[in-house]
């Protein structure tokens, strides 16, 4: 007796169900691949210089740590930064740490200055962009927050104190953070050395970073 045998599927049939299979495989890691990329998140990257602007400190006490002024004293304290080279990047997009030694805030344009704090408020009512902490400097517009190469912005301090007279330690010059909603606010002495770095929110990482004295 003869036997036929027949093959289940062709060898021309099996081909073409491999290169479908392959194709269809690789359409869906380009489609992932895609929409990872798509997702990515670019950390902009910028040269910053840094600099502290005291244009005074004055205190009527200086045996304590509070801020006790002359009348009608004020003054636009805090840190200047100027984008010298590198990504534009926007003040909402970015946040500030400063610390000194084992002190540390951060703080970025959501934070509000606390003019109901019993403490004199030291920093002059045009300074700050709705009640806020940064500013950019030579802006006309509210809205206009964009640092690009060559733009200088501002981190006010809203406070300040000298405790040089105090009994014990810390004893020095002071210029001052206590946002609205803080537990406790932030201290930057005159001639020490303060740590900073500015972070990008989306990715929580440094976009610039180092380090400077205060003087007067």
């Amino acid at each position: 007796m003869m036997q036929h045998k027949e093959s289940a599927v062709s060898p021309v049939v099996g081909v073409m169900l491999m290169l479908v299979v392959t194709i269809i495989i690789a359409a869906v890691v380009s489609a992932f691949a895609g929409g990872l990329a798509g997702n990515q998140h670019k950390t902009p990257q910028a040269t910053l210089a840094v600099s502290g602007v005291i244009q005074g400190i004055q205190d009527t006490n200086t045996a304590d740590y509070k801020p006790e002024y002359p009348a009608g004293f004020t003054a636009e304290n805090g840190l200047q930064f100027e984008n010298t080279g590198g990504d534009t990047f926007s003040l909402g997009d970015i946040q500030i740490q400063l610390q000194s030694q084992d002190a540390m805030i951060t703080l970025s344009t959501a934070d509000v200055v606390n003019r109901t704090s019993p403490e004199v408020w030291a920093l002059p009512v045009d300074s700050a962009v709705n009640d806020g902490y940064f500013q950019k400097i030579g802006n006309t517009s509210v809205s206009d927050t964009t640092i690009a190469p060559g733009d200088k912005f501002m981190l006010y301090a809203d406070n300040c104190y000298d405790s040089s007279g105090a009994g014990y330690a810390p004893q020095g010059k002071f210029i001052t953070w206590k946002p609205v909603g803080a537990a406790a606010g932030f201290g930057a002495e005159l001639n020490t050395k303060i740590q900073y770095k500015v972070i990008d929110k989306a990715s929580n990482r440094v976009i610039s970073s180092g380090e400077l004295f205060l003087t007067q």
